[in-house]
């Protein structure tokens, strides 16, 4: 019964997908041949030469296989392969992250449309793109603005005909506790025009081509704070969880028509979206183009997540005993001080803030979460 319900048949194909098993080599699993050497070891007695035990050399096969057959290993073959003349769609591609996973893309045969609200930084690095050897093609648009994100997407698609993989990279940060908040709800529209509502009007208009043609990818640039859920980030976090939670609804309903989802949770990483608070300064942060790697993983396993170690252990506390990621990151909140400007205050170029040693060990010991 179970060989011929196709929704069984479905369910086998995601599971084997999910552990990397080859779906034919379930009916070898019950084969009761035995393979043995006899033979071979009577040929060779008394010659010297032997057969060395499996142990001795099953490393090196294996160490082979991940560096240079394994297809999800973000070498430049598999990264050409999975990249060559796919239109790449990268927003806020005219600093930190969206910049570095344009120059990756482009860097392996992909045509890259750059998408942000500076066009004279855009034309910088089309400029740099095309010096090598690379194709990119220019979009400034305002994505809060949903009029000028509709416009932008209908051009892109107008001027190439689909997109293959779209980046929702460009996204909007508020440091400031709620407290702080009482009377700035515009914070919270600010967030969720440009995290949600620009990036769902994207994915909408970029869906139905990629289903109709059965292959296409979304990625959502998210962040560790929807796992661990840092002080202070109310706004920001509620705008990436809406993202992350929609993605991973709809995913379901496009898998099978070819079309991945993926939320990737980012570590603090050192861009322009961090400089105005000055505590950072001191923080241990990763680079855009280690944040752009995680990309290029993304694009080669095409997984519904990815994440560090310390977000998924974030996430497990939080499942297991949130009253103990509560207190922790109650401990962050007063540990760390408010930076962001009072209402009728300019908000002061960045300098470098001085933090406690407790907050500065504890920066240290859960890197790349931001408080």
């Amino acid at each position: 019964m179970l060989q011929h319900w196709k929704v069984a048949q479905l369910l086998k194909r995601r599971l084997l997908e999910g552990v990397r098993i080859p779906e034919e080599t379930i009916r070898f699993a019950s084969s009761r041949a035995r393979f043995t050497c006899e033979r071979t070891r009577s040929v060779l007695e008394g010659t010297g030469v032997s057969c060395p035990p499996l142990h001795a050399y099953a490393w090196k096969i294996w160490d082979y296989w991940e560096r240079h057959m394994d297809p999800e290993a973000p070498s430049a073959r598999n990264l050409r392969k999975a990249l060559q003349d796919r239109i790449v769609v990268v927003t806020g591609a005219s600093s930190g992250i969206g910049r570095a996973t344009a120059q990756l893309v482009a860097r392996h045969g992909a045509k890259v449309v750059l998408v942000s609200r500076t066009k004279d930084k855009l034309d910088a690095l089309r400029s740099e793109i095309e010096a090598e050897g690379g194709a990119a093609f220019v979009y400034p648009a305002d994505l809060s603005d949903l009029d000028a994100c509709d416009t932008m997407i209908k051009s892109v698609l107008a001027d190439h005909g689909r997109v293959d993989i779209l980046v929702n990279n460009a996204g909007r940060s508020i440091r400031r506790s709620i407290e702080a908040e009482y009377d700035r709800f515009h914070d919270f529209q600010r967030t969720m025009q440009l995290n949600y509502f620009g990036a769902v009007k994207l994915l909408l208009a970029v869906l139905p081509g990629m289903r109709s043609r059965r292959r296409g990818h979304v990625i959502n640039i998210s962040s560790i704070g929807v796992q661990a859920f840092p002080p202070r980030f109310g706004a920001y976090v509620a705008s990436k969880s809406a993202l992350a939670a929609l993605s991973r609804c709809i995913a379901p309903e496009v898998v099978d028509d070819g079309v991945a989802i993926t939320n990737i949770h980012m570590p603090l990483v050192r861009t322009p979206m961090i400089a105005p608070t000055g505590i950072y300064k001191n923080f241990p942060t990763s680079s855009p183009e280690e944040a752009a790697e995680m990309v290029a993983s993304a694009i080669l396993t095409r997984q519904p997540e990815i994440s560090t170690r310390l977000g998924k252990v974030g996430e497990s506390v939080n499942t297991v005993a949130p009253g103990l990621l509560q207190f922790v990151m109650t401990g962050a909140y007063h540990l760390f001080p408010e930076t962001a400007p009072k209402d009728g205050q300019r908000a002061e170029a960045p300098r470098e803030e001085e933090i406690s040693v407790e907050a500065a060990a504890m920066a240290y010991l859960m890197r790349g979460i931001h408080f």
